[in-house]
Formats: structure tokens, sequence, C-alpha cells
């Protein structure tokens, strides 16, 4: 089925859909038809996205990593504007090597790339019952198939996502609600910009073996796969490579790593 015949019609809630991946998203489900809900925590950024998106976008300030605040926005906002399908998109990175990083970086993005997704769901879910089905997609990253030098902290939080996601799906799909996991490479986006101002020098030589790949090309792939029903979608060959490598030939990923890990372990950090 095509984006365009999928999504027509129904009401998307999006959140980090202010920006990056999100955005894009929201941007062509718009035209293929949809209303959306974009959701995240900057009002003011919040507001020009909607703008930008025309009269078929409704914004809703929102911290998923706040339960309470998700419980009960989230869950007015869907009495009143019915949700059919949930893109969990909100994240937050911070690189940076095991012992640098403190403790509460390691629970602030654990908060609001895993626990915020758990929020959300909790929160629309049941509505998706009440109405004989919905569709939610929660965004993953390469970094929740491969754990690479750098990412001990986010890499965690998005083979969570991974395994959240593999679970919820054995429990939805009797209620007729389908579950889907994108696991997108590096995207340009305002977030790849400030990861970057962070990466360890070996973080940077070893994600330089995937392309970085354009938001719109990351959010066409991503919903191009909830169109077509699938469960895992990788957007981009250098991804699906990886991943296909990394379950198949796990030691081969691992020598690949290593060795662009010592190359960029010569120079400055």
């Amino acid at each position: 089925m095509s984006i365009d015949s999928y999504f027509n019609g129904k009401h998307v809630f999006i959140t980090g859909g202010s920006s990056g991946i999100g955005f894009a998203a929201a941007e062509r489900l718009v035209k293929a038809g949809a209303k959306v809900t974009i959701a995240a925590r900057r009002v003011d950024v919040l507001e020009e996205a909607r703008k930008k998106l025309g009269p078929n976008a409704l914004s809703l300030p929102l911290d998923i990593a706040n339960e309470a605040e998700v419980m009960d926005r989230a869950v007015k906002h869907a009495a009143a504007h019915p949700v059919d399908m949930l893109i969990n998109n909100a994240g937050v990175v911070m690189p940076g090597r095991f012992l640098d990083l403190p403790t509460d970086q390691f629970r602030w993005m654990m908060d609001i790339n895993y626990f915020g997704t758990v929020h959300c769901c909790k929160a629309l879910i049941p509505s998706m019952q009440a109405r004989g089905g919905g569709h939610i997609l929660n965004v993953s990253s390469m970094a929740g198939v491969i754990g690479i030098y750098g990412y001990t902290a986010y890499s965690a939080t998005k083979f969570a996502l991974c395994g959240f996601s593999q679970c919820l799906r054995s429990e939805m799909w009797p209620h007729n609600i389908r579950v889907s996991v994108c696991l997108p490479p590096d995207t340009d986006t305002p977030q790849l910009a400030f990861e970057n101002q962070y990466k360890p020098a070996e973080t940077k030589a070893i994600a330089g073996n995937v392309k970085t790949m354009p938001a719109a090309d990351v959010a066409n792939t991503m919903l191009a796969g909830m169109a077509a029903g699938s469960f895992e979608i990788i957007p981009g060959f250098d991804g699906w490579s990886s991943a296909f490598a990394q379950r198949l030939v796990p030691g081969v990923v691992r020598m690949v790593c290593d060795s662009s890990q010592k190359k960029a372990g010569k120079l400055p950090a």
C-alpha cells in the first residue's frame, strides 16, 4: 500500500515533531492527506513548525519524560482528536566515553528515549483499542543494533526500544494494532549537529562507515515501511547492510569497528 492511501484521512500523533525526522514525517503526512499532531517541549519552535505544516496540523507542548503530564495532556488531546497512529520519534543523545559521562546523563537519555516512549504508548493505546485498531512506530537507531564506542548511554536506550517494540507487537496484534520499529543511521538533523560537537574521535570514525541520510529520506522510508506493514524498517542500503552483517557475522562487524577505532585513536581526542 502506498503512503498516500495508507495515511489519507488518518490522525497521526508525532513526538519530536517540530524538527528533524519528526517534522519531515509530518510534512509528508500532510501531503498524503493526513491530520497530524506534533508534540515537543519547546513551545516557540513547536508553534513555528505547526504554522509551516498548515491547517491539518495541531500542536501539543509535551515533556514525554513526565509521565503525569503525558497521561493528562495526551489523553485529553486524544479524547478531543482521536488518534489513529503514534510515531514515537522524540529522543536525545549525549555521546561520550563511559567513565566521562555522569550517571545523570544515562538517566536523562533513558527517561526521554525509552520511558518517554512507554509513557506515550500507555496514554494512547487504550483509545486505539477502543477504536478497533491503530499503528505505533517507535524510532530506535542503528545504535540499537550495533553498540559502538562512545554510546554506552545512548545505545542502551535504543536497544531497549527494539526489545520493547518486539514485545509490544506481540501484545498488540490481537487488538488490530500494528507495531513497527525504525532503525535510522546518522541523519542530517539539528540533533546530529549538536551530537557531533561531543563525539569522541573514535565514535566519529566508526560512524563514518555508514552514510549520513537526509531527514526527508529517512521519513519517507519510515512511512513507506509502515504502509507496507513492516515490523523492522531500516532506511538506506548502508544501514540495512550493517544491520544484516551484525546479525550474520557480528565478529566481522566488531573487527571493522575496532579497526576504525584504532586508527582514530592515533588522532587528538
